[in-house]
C-alpha cells in the first residue's frame, strides 16, 4: 500500500513538472497569436487614417484674425561712383494681424462611421458656429506710410480644408466694417495667405474695406466641416469661449482641460473659458513675426475605448494565466473524481484552449466582441468537454469539465470588462484554484510516510 501512495505522488509530481514545461511552451503559440493580432491592429491603423485623408482628418479651428496690409519707408546709405554716401528711400510693404477682443465658438458634433472592407473608421459632421468682436488698435509703426485699408481681409484658419462642406454665413453685423456684399458669401476665397503663422497657414479668407475712423464690428459665422478622431481650437482672443458638444459619449479631452464637462451615455457637453495671458503671443503682430499659435489650445478626441483588437490582445496576454487555470482545473478534477488523463490529453487540451484565441480573432472582425467571444469560447467548451467524457468513459465528469471551463470563460470576460480590476481578479483567481488544489493534495504526502 504504501509503494501505491508513493507511486501515485511520484506521478503526479512528475505530471507537475511536464505540465509547467508545456505551460512555458504554450508562450510559442501565444507570441504567434499576438504577433498576428498586432499585424491586423496596424493594418485597420492604416485603414482608419487612409479614410481620415479621405472624409477629413482632425481638425484644428483657427480664427478668425484681421489682416490689415501696410507700407512703410526705410532710409539706406549707398556709396556712389565718386566715393559719395548717399541716402535712399525703400518703401516695403508687410501685413499687420490683429487677433478679436473677443470670441464665441460653438463646435457640435455629430458622429458616423466610414467603412471600407471589414473595417470601419469613427468619423464625425461638425457645425462650428460663433462670434467674434475686434477692435483696431491705435497703429503706431515706425515711417508708416499708408495702411491699404481697401485690401484688408478676414481670414480664418482650418487645419484640413478639403474636409470643408459648407459655409453657411461669414457676415460682418455691423455698419463699422462693410464688405461689398457681406450678407453672401460668395465672395470668400480659399487661402490666408499666411504660410509663416503656425495655426493659421491654411484656411479661407474675406476681403474687406475698412474705415479706420469706425474701429469696432462684430464678425458672425457658420462653418460646416468634416473631420475625423477629433477637434480642437485655438484661443486667439483676449477672452476666448469654446464649446464643444457630441453625441459620441467617449470624449478624451487634451491640451487645456476645459473649465466644466458633462459625459453621458448619450453625447457630451464641455466648455472652456480661456484668457489670452495662458498663451505667448501678442494680439496684434506683422507677418513676418516667427510666432507658434498652436502652443496652446482646447480640443477633444472621439476615444474609441477599446477596440476588439485591443481586447483581443489583451486575453492573449492572459493566455498563460489561463492555460495554467485549465491545467489547475483538469488536475483538481483528476484527485476530486479519482480519474487519470494522460500528458497527450493534457497537449490536446491545452492547444483547444490556445486556438480560442485565434478564433476570437478572427470572428471580432465580422461579429461584435460579444458574440465572437461566445462562439470562440463554445469550441474548446463543446470539444474539451465531450474529450474528457470519452477519456474517462463518464459523461457525468464530461459535464463537470463543461462547467468548469464555462465558469473559467466568463471570469477571463469578467476580466476584460474590469479594465482597471483585471490583474488583481487575476490573481486572485489564480490564487483560489492554487488553494483548493493545495487543499485536494493536503493529505498526499502522509501517504509517503
Amino acid at each position: 500500500m504504501l509503494n501505491f501512495f508513493t507511486t501515485a505522488t511520484t506521478n503526479l509530481t512528475h505530471k507537475i513538472i511536464v505540465l509547467v514545461g508545456m505551460l512555458l511552451l504554450s508562450f510559442i503559440p501565444l507570441g504567434l497569436v499576438m504577433n498576428m493580432t498586432s499585424d491586423r491592429e496596424y493594418l485597420y491603423h492604416d485603414v482608419v487614417n487612409e479614410i481620415g485623408r479621405s472624409w477629413g482628418e482632425q481638425q484644428r479651428v483657427s480664427g478668425p484674425a484681421l489682416v490689415l496690409p501696410y507700407r512703410y519707408e526705410v532710409v539706406q546709405e549707398k556709396s556712389n561712383d565718386e566715393g559719395k554716401t548717399v541716402k535712399f528711400k525703400t518703401s516695403f510693404q508687410d501685413e499687420l494681424i490683429i487677433l478679436p477682443k473677443n470670441l464665441a465658438l460653438d463646435m457640435e458634433l455629430t458622429h458616423d462611421f466610414r467603412s471600407r472592407g471589414i473595417y470601419q473608421s469613427l468619423v464625425y459632421n461638425a457645425m462650428v458656429s460663433g462670434k467674434a468682436s475686434f477692435s483696431i488698435p491705435d497703429i503706431d509703426i515706425p515711417n508708416l506710410t499708408s495702411i491699404e485699408t481697401e485690401h484688408a481681409r478676414l481670414v480664418f484658419g482650418i487645419s484640413a480644408n478639403q474636409a470643408i462642406e459648407k459655409i453657411e454665413s461669414f457676415e460682418v453685423t455691423s455698419q463699422e466694417a462693410a464688405s461689398s456684399d457681406p450678407h453672401i458669401p460668395g465672395n470668400i476665397m480659399p487661402g490666408t495667405g499666411l504660410p509663416q503663422q503656425i495655426g493659421l497657414e491654411r484656411g479661407f479668407h474675406m476681403p474687406i474695406d475698412l474705415n479706420l475712423k469706425q474701429t469696432q464690428f462684430i464678425l458672425d459665422f457658420a462653418i460646416k466641416l468634416r473631420g475625423s478622431r477629433g477637434i480642437s481650437a485655438l484661443p486667439l482672443g483676449e477672452q476666448t469661449d469654446i464649446s464643444i458638444s457630441s453625441d459620441w459619449p467617449h470624449p478624451s479631452f487634451n491640451g487645456l482641460l476645459p473649465t466644466s464637462r458633462e459625459i453621458t451615455d448619450s453625447g457630451f457637453k464641455a466648455n472652456w473659458q480661456i484668457s489670452h495671458l495662458t498663451r505667448n503671443y501678442p494680439q496684434v503682430f506683422t507677418k513676418n513675426s516667427e510666432l507658434n499659435h498652436i502652443e496652446v489650445e482646447a480640443g477633444t478626441a472621439l476615444f474609441e475605448p477599446v477596440t476588439h483588437y485591443g481586447k483581443v490582445e489583451r486575453s492573449v496576454k492572459y493566455g498563460m494565466l489561463f492555460i495554467a487555470l485549465t491545467f489547475i482545473v483538469l488536475l483538481i478534477f483528476e484527485l476530486g473524481q479519482q480519474s487519470s488523463l494522460s500528458l497527450v490529453q493534457y497537449l490536446l487540451v491545452g492547444c483547444s484552449v490556445t486556438l480560442f484565441y485565434l478564433l476570437l480573432l478572427s470572428l471580432s472582425e465580422h461579429l461584435a466582441f460579444v458574440q465572437a467571444y461566445i462562439i470562440a469560447a463554445t469550441i474548446p467548451v463543446l470539444s474539451i468537454s465531450p474529450y474528457v467524457a470519452s477519456a474517462t468513459a463518464s459523461i457525468r465528469k464530461g459535464g463537470i469539465i463543461a462547467a468548469m471551463l464555462t465558469s473559467l470563460y466568463l471570469v477571463l470576460y469578467s476580466i476584460l470588462k474590469l479594465e482597471d480590476f483585471a490583474l488583481l481578479m487575476g490573481t486572485c483567481l489564480l490564487l483560489i484554484a492554487l488553494l483548493i488544489l493545495m487543499f485536494i493534495t493536503r493529505r498526499k504526502s502522509r501517504y509517503c510516510e
